[in-house]
């Protein structure tokens, strides 16, 4: 084992910097349409690509009134883009999460065959074409059918979810035993401080300059990473490696460890293939193992499932919320928001955890009482009406995600140690599955019901969030 552990953090602050960015791409597509229904609403109907979209480079969502936001064609035009917006994303979607599934499915499966190395880069090369994509559409005005375009290739490389797969596995990899949890730890209040920290510059600067130069910062961010593992991460491993690699093997196959593993035979192949497989279908329901054990692991499993899809239906929708009336809030609140959410959940989530913990609860018990804070935050979203409202619920949003945190440390309870790589893999699996189509899914809903029934989605995740907090009980 080769990779220092400071080399992993840097690659971590790079995906962190490059990911905030990214998940701003919204606010540019919603100011699109905006200004599109602009047009539209003025009769200027035979308007070229080149003309719309050079006003919408010098657009931005700052540039909304506020006291206008409730007037009947404001409103009518902020729907309208939503719609059209949560639309495109949910189409996205779904390009996106076939071959992504699929490729998670490949990649987490074989990874000690192609190695760890080879799978980040080729992770990272996946988004940064999604964002040269981007980029493309911008500067050259490309048609709608380019972003899925953009989804599908992000997807076939695995995307973000295969990439933190590989970061964890490496950290993991570097990391003594009793020091893994607090090295966790430690990463994820990094990673949230730096989040905070970015998402309140990035407010600013869409409102300053637009959304071009974010998008050709992630880009070079991701040509960063790619140089910085290719020549850092010089990883083996003896329980991957089955023969020393050929002296002679080329530098772009020396970025797969155990190449000559591909040269077994093609029923050697088909065997591993299936027991691969096999071992992934069966891993919760192993001989040996007490009753009492699989049904906790099943019953956490699910629960895992349905907190996502109930945090996916918030989460797929809230940008439109905030861009909604009767909030209409610019690219600058909106990061004044998430950074001051992002502070707040990291100090007040390990404040609670550790409350708790002293109190003699135990993980079910405070992922069923994180499902209570979610269901009432979810209902405080539905019926908030001003902006303090949005800031008061981060009183409450720091304690509704710990069935996310503490999935991992039940089900190692009850797991067995060389179980835990396919376990890994299949949670990733089916967040991936979540995350990706219950996005698209819930944007799909949102844009059939977004003008009748705007509110719908806070109470729909609100029930679903109901589920594991019986199965936790």
């Amino acid at each position: 084992m080769n990779v220092s552990f400071f080399t992993i953090v840097a690659i971590l602050c790079l995906q962190t910097l490059s990911t905030c960015i990214i998940s701003n791409i919204g606010q540019y597509i919603y100011s699109f349409y905006l200004q599109t229904y602009a047009f539209t609403s003025n009769d200027i109907l035979n308007l070229t690509n080149n003309t719309l979209l050079s006003s919408v480079d010098d657009f931005n969502i700052s540039n909304k009134d506020p006291e206008q936001c409730s007037n009947s064609v404001s409103n009518e035009a902020d729907a309208w883009a939503q719609q059209q917006s949560a639309d495109l994303f949910s189409k996205i979607g779904l390009w996106r999460s076939g071959p992504m599934i699929i490729m998670t499915c490949i990649l987490g499966l074989y990874m000690s065959r192609l190695g760890k190395r080879f799978v980040l880069i080729l992770s990272m090369i996946g988004i940064a074409i999604q964002v040269l994509i981007w980029l493309t559409i911008i500067y050259f005005q490309l048609p709608e059918y380019w972003w899925y375009v953009a989804g599908f290739i992000v997807g076939l490389t695995g995307g973000e979810a295969v990439l933190h797969l590989v970061l964890n596995l490496f950290i993991i990899d570097c990391t003594k035993k009793n020091d893994r949890s607090t090295r966790f730890v430690l990463l994820e209040a990094m990673t949230t401080t730096l989040t905070a920290m970015t998402d309140f510059g990035i407010g600013y600067y869409i409102a300053w300059n637009g959304f071009a130069d974010l998008l050709w910062a992630s880009f070079i961010l991701q040509l960063i990473s790619i140089f910085v593992v290719f020549l850092f991460f010089n990883y083996s491993s003896p329980a991957t490696v089955v023969s020393p690699p050929n002296q002679t093997t080329s530098p772009l196959l020396s970025l797969t460890e155990g190449n000559n593993d591909i040269r077994t035979k093609e029923s050697c192949c088909s065997t591993s293939s299936c027991r691969k497989f096999a071992d992934v279908c069966t891993v919760f329901c192993r001989r040996g193992r007490s009753k009492i054990k699989s049904t906790n692991i099943l019953l956490t499993l699910f629960a895992y499932i349905f907190y996502s899809l109930a945090y996916t239906a918030i989460l797929s929708i809230f940008l439109w919320y905030q861009l909604d009336a009767p909030f209409c809030w610019s690219s600058t609140q909106i990061g004044n928001y998430d950074a001051l959410a992002s502070i707040t959940c990291a100090i007040f989530s390990v404040l609670g955890m550790k409350l708790l913990t002293y109190v003699g609860a135990n993980d079910a018990f405070i992922c069923a009482l994180s499902h209570v804070f979610f269901c009432g935050l979810s209902i405080w979203f539905a019926f908030a009406r001003q902006s303090w409202q949005l800031y008061a619920s981060l009183l409450i949003s720091p304690f509704v995600d710990y069935q996310n945190s503490l999935t991992w440390s039940m089900m190692s309870k009850w797991l067995e140690p060389n179980e835990y790589t396919i376990v890994f893999t299949l949670i990733t699996i089916i967040y991936t599955i979540c995350s990706i189509l219950g996005n698209s899914f819930f944007n799909w809903i949102y844009a059939l019901t977004v003008v009748a029934l705007p509110k719908l989605m806070f109470f729909l995740a609100a029930g679903l969030c109901v589920i594991p907090f019986i199965l936790n009980m």
